[in-house]
């Protein structure tokens, strides 16, 4: 068999590098693209913290505007029962409250006026406003003490006709007595200790304000027998009024005399 016609098949497909069939091979000498961006591990390592975008918590967002939502409705329904509330108390309060109302307003304007007012005392008793307006009570009301006085100050024949209340010990001890929430230099007594059981009116005069002192022993005390001996209810001299027996040194801390002549 002849084979010197055997030949080896001639691959004439073009393949990157060749010229053409037979030709020399051509290198291909571009640079090498990659196929796409380079991975994140291929970024080159310059140690910075990649940036990511934050993700937004939308559950927790829903959760916050729910109870925010159902605090609101809360507000909107105390506010409608309150002002529901109100409406309603104006229709039966009107005895007591709501000025608006038209009842109680007529109510309170069918009253009869029960105070005259100083202005109105001092066409009788001019001495009296005048020793007031000269003291510290110049802006005490009279009927501060006195009371009602509209139907009083009507006429004279009013006057005669209608009394006053006399003031009592119990209308200065509402003002004078010792209490903790007053000012250090507002004049006040203890009830208690400061002539006790007696009258303030019998040695204060409420208009003027002044003290009328205590009468001072006139006779000799020497060899004499303890005060409560003649002042008694039973003794020599009645005890005065207001007064209850007490030691001596209780009598004349009122009553006894000092060097200049005064009560101690």
């Amino acid at each position: 068999m002849d084979t010197s016609d055997q030949r080896e098949p001639i691959d004439t497909t073009l393949t990157s590098g060749s010229s053409g069939v037979g030709g020399p091979p051509i290198l291909d000498e571009s640079p090498l693209v990659p196929d796409g961006p380079p991975h994140a591990d291929e970024s080159p390592s310059n140690d910075r913290p990649r940036r990511t975008l934050p993700t937004v918590p939308w559950s927790r967002l829903l959760r916050v505007g729910a109870k925010l939502g159902i605090v609101a409705l809360l507000v909107v329904v105390a506010s409608v029962a309150l002002g529901g509330a109100a409406f309603v108390a104006a229709g039966f309060y009107g005895q007591y409250g709501a000025v608006k109302n038209g009842p109680n307003a007529q109510a309170w304007a069918a009253l009869s006026p029960r105070m005259a007012g100083s202005p109105a005392c001092a066409s009788c008793h001019e001495p009296q406003i005048q020793a007031q307006d000269a003291s510290v009570h110049v802006d005490v009301s009279c009927e501060s003490c006195h009371g009602p006085a509209a139907t009083h100050a009507l006429s004279d024949a009013a006057a005669r006709e209608t009394d006053l209340e006399a003031p009592t010990s119990a209308a200065c001890i509402t003002c004078h007595a010792t209490t903790p929430g007053r000012p250090a230099g507002f004049a006040q007594v203890d009830p208690v200790r400061h002539f006790r059981g007696g009258d303030c009116l019998r040695c204060h005069d409420p208009h003027s304000v002044t003290a009328v002192r205590p009468p001072t022993v006139t006779h000799p005390l020497a060899k004499l027998p303890a005060c409560t001996a003649c002042h008694a209810p039973d003794g020599l001299k009645e005890i005065p009024t207001g007064h209850e027996p007490a030691a001596d040194a209780v009598c004349l801390s009122c009553h006894g005399k000092t060097a200049d002549g005064l009560p101690d």
